[in-house]
């Protein structure tokens, strides 16, 4: 007896495993169904086992409807193994009658037996001998591709992108993704935009998130990675213009230190050519002062030895005089007049007077002085006034003039 599409299409739900199997559900509510049909209960979908859920497909939208609406969602959840294997199943001229079934499954349990859902490209099947190529040669079931066909480029994998991608969603084992913590063993493939978590398929039903926007998580995934994408853009400017404005702040940073360094420069130049001055001034005023000491000096010496040769002078009458007093009357008349006059005659010793040319000296240097320190004065009043109208703390690093 020939299986029917009915029985075709029920051995394709039971091949999926469970996370796959939800996840068929899921995407069946969200697909979109002609004007005559009406989509099936969420409630009866929700709870349906492989059984029930091939009964309610094919009460709804009939046989041949159901087949083509399972396609579509097997191939939207990547099962494309699957799909292609109903699609074949069901075409004409390739019923199986149920003993062939029957016996093929007996060779193929004595062999581990895996999910649809879960093959990989080891699952090539062999060319009967009647298709006219060579048995030891395998097809695949998607691209109908020969294996070893020289059409194909080193390197080159059968089937489309879709075919790979399903391949990898097909690798990926339920205990992979993120499950739910209410209800155990349910995915968590719905995202809530209210309260912003991922959700599994009864808590979107549960009156909790009665009412909220829940889409798919990979819907919502697309469009936060479209945000992401476009806060990168945003950020990357931004980043480009710190980098133009760290450029233009070092050409700046370059342009000030440059004419710091030409002011420190010339600030020095400035006031070493006042400590040269000054200097200058200091050899004069020292070479002045050395020369009126010399003056006074040799002036000094010379009323020196006058005032020495006059006290040696009268030091020499003075002791004749006494030498007379202590004689007898006949020798202390000898000569007295002589003596006497000679007494009456001496002088006293001449004053210290301050040569002209030495007091002119003097008073020069002392005019100069007093102009000089008079100078001076003013000048160190007046720059610390005017400096410390610039005694800035930010520029003299917070320390007190």
């Amino acid at each position: 007896m020939a299986k029917t599409r009915s029985d075709h299409l029920l051995y394709s739900l039971e091949e999926l495993v469970p996370y796959d199997f939800e996840k068929f559900k899921f995407k069946l509510q969200n697909t979109s169904l002609e004007k005559e049909h009406s989509r099936i209960p969420r409630g009866q979908l929700q709870t349906a086992k492989p059984v029930k859920l091939a009964t309610l497909l094919v009460t709804h939208y009939g046989e041949e409807d159901a087949v083509r609406l399972t396609l579509q969602v097997l191939r939207a959840i990547n099962q494309h193994l699957l799909a292609e294997e109903l699609n074949r199943a069901i075409s004409p001229g390739c019923q199986v009658k149920e003993s062939d079934t029957d016996s093929s499954a007996m060779s193929g349990s004595s062999g581990e037996i895996k999910p649809k859902s879960l093959k990989i490209p080891d699952g090539l099947e062999e060319v009967p001998p009647s298709s006219g190529r060579p048995q030891d040669k395998a097809v695949c079931p998607l691209c109908r591709a020969q294996e070893g066909d020289p059409d194909l480029l080193p390197g080159e994998s059968h089937g489309s992108l879709e075919w790979q991608e399903g391949l990898q969603m097909a690798s990926l084992s339920p205990k992979s993704l993120p499950q739910c913590e209410r209800h155990m063993k349910q995915v968590q493939l719905l995202f809530c935009e209210d309260h912003g978590e991922p959700i599994c398929l009864i808590c979107g039903l549960s009156q909790e998130h009665r009412g909220h926007r829940v889409r798919p998580i990979e819907e919502a995934a697309l469009e936060y990675k479209e945000q992401i994408q476009k806060q990168l853009g945003h950020l990357k400017e931004l980043r480009k213009s710190g980098e133009e404005q760290r450029s233009q702040g070092d050409k700046k940073t370059a342009n000030s230190l440059k004419q710091a360094e030409t002011q420190k420069q010339r600030i020095q130049y400035q006031l070493e050519q006042l400590c040269q001055f000054l200097e200058q001034q200091e050899q004069l005023f020292v070479a002045c002062l050395e020369e009126l000491g010399q003056t006074i000096g040799q002036v000094r010496e010379t009323y020196g030895t006058r005032v020495t040769r006059d006290i040696a002078l009268l030091d020499k009458l003075i002791g004749e005089l006494e030498a007379k007093q202590c004689q007898p009357e006949w020798e202390l008349m000898k000569d007295i007049g002589v003596t006497l006059h000679r007494a009456k005659k001496v002088t006293v010793p001449e004053l210290w007077a301050t040569p002209p040319e030495v007091k002119e000296k003097i008073h020069l240097l002392y005019q100069k002085s007093q102009f000089v320190e008079k100078r001076m004065r003013h000048f160190l009043e007046t720059l610390r006034s005017e400096m410390e109208m610039f005694n800035v703390p930010e520029l003299t690093g917070g320390q007190a003039p």
